[in-house]
C-alpha cells in the first residue's frame, strides 16, 4: 500500500531562504521604502517650489519614514539585515533628494545655527533620523493603554 503525498505545513512567517526576510515584512519595507520616497518627494516639491525656505525636519522624517512604517505594523523588533535594510534604505532616498535639491539650487534658506550651509544642515539632519529609525527598530512598540 502506498501512501498519498503529504503538503509540508504551511508556515506563516518563515524566512525566505533567498533574502532572509519574511514575505510579510518584505511587503512592508516596500512599503516603508514607498513611505520614504513619498515623503523626500513632497519635500523636493516644497524645497523646488520655495526655494529660500528651509525645511529643516524633511531629511530626518524621510530617513525615519520607512523603519518608523513598518515598525509600526510589526509586533516584534526587527531583526539584524531588515533594520540595516530600512535605514539604509532611508538614508540614500534622503542623500538622493539632498544631492537633487543642491543640484537645482532649492537648499537656499537659513540653517538653525545661523552662518553656514544647508547642505551640511541637511546632512546633519540625516545622521539624526538614522540613529532615531535605529533606534525606533530596536525598541519594543508602545501599546495605547485605555483608561
Amino acid at each position: 500500500m502506498t501512501q498519498p503525498p503529504v503538503s509540508p505545513p504551511a508556515a506563516p512567517e518563515l524566512d525566505s531562504p533567498r533574502t532572509g526576510i519574511a514575505p510579510t515584512l518584505r511587503r512592508a519595507s516596500l512599503e516603508g521604502i514607498a513611505v520614504s520616497s513619498a515623503v523626500a518627494l513632497t519635500w523636493a516639491l516644497m524645497a523646488t517650489t520655495h526655494p529660500t525656505t528651509t525645511y529643516h525636519f524633511a531629511p530626518l522624517i524621510t530617513v525615519a519614514a520607512a523603519a518608523l512604517y513598518v515598525r509600526a505594523r510589526r509586533e516584534r523588533p526587527l531583526t539584524f539585515r531588515p533594520m540595516l535594510s530600512l535605514a539604509a534604505g532611508g538614508t540614500l532616498i534622503s542623500m538622493f533628494a539632498t544631492a537633487v535639491l543642491e543640484n537645482v539650487q532649492a537648499l537656499q534658506g537659513p540653517t538653525l545655527w545661523g552662518p553656514g550651509s544647508a547642505v551640511a544642515e541637511t546632512v546633519a539632519a540625516i545622521a539624526i533620523g538614522l540613529l532615531l529609525s535605529l533606534t525606533a527598530m530596536i525598541g519594543p512598540r508602545r501599546r495605547a493603554t485605555h483608561s
